[in-house]
């Protein structure tokens, strides 16, 4: 009798091996798909969906600090397009023929590429800013920022 249990449990392993082998393989768990190529949407690891990263070519990030009443000397104008965020204290932005926009922690202001501008500091407040030029860009210099513009008392 031990002898037939002994070549039943055998026959079953071999019959469980059997239905085993026949079963199919569970797939890989899936690999994260490759990151795609600047500026191609496609899969991308830890997102849902298509997305990219865009080609940062040709940006500048920069930051600058202003003392109170600190400024840009002149109007002055990028080819390309810029962001200015503010950091710290209270800063202005002007775009020529606008008014004065005052910004502050946390703030930002956007300058069309072409556009006579000027920014520094508030006349009682440092100012910190981070700028990103949105891409490969030529600066001009206009006229003098005369005190009178920097004041809000022209245009």
């Amino acid at each position: 009798m031990a002898r037939n249990l002994h070549l039943a449990a055998v026959l079953a392993l071999l019959a469980f091996a059997a239905v085993s082998a026949q079963q199919p393989a569970s797939p890989a768990p899936a690999a994260n798909p490759p990151a795609p190529q600047y500026g191609v949407l496609g899969p991308a690891p830890n997102f849902t969906g298509n997305t990219t990263t865009l080609d940062p070519k040709g940006f500048t990030v920069g930051r600058r600090i202003f003392a109170a009443g600190a400024h840009n000397a002149t109007w002055h104008m990028h080819t390309a397009g810029q962001l200015v965020f503010a950091e710290a204290g209270r800063g202005r932005v002007q775009l020529q023929g606008q008014p004065i926009k005052e910004i502050a922690l946390g703030e930002s202001a956007f300058i069309p590429g072409g556009t006579y501008h000027w920014h520094g500091a508030s006349p009682t407040e440092n100012f910190t800013m981070m700028f990103v030029t949105m891409g490969e860009s030529k600066t001009s210099q206009g006229e003098p920022v005369t005190e009178a513009v920097y004041l809000g008392n022209k245009k």
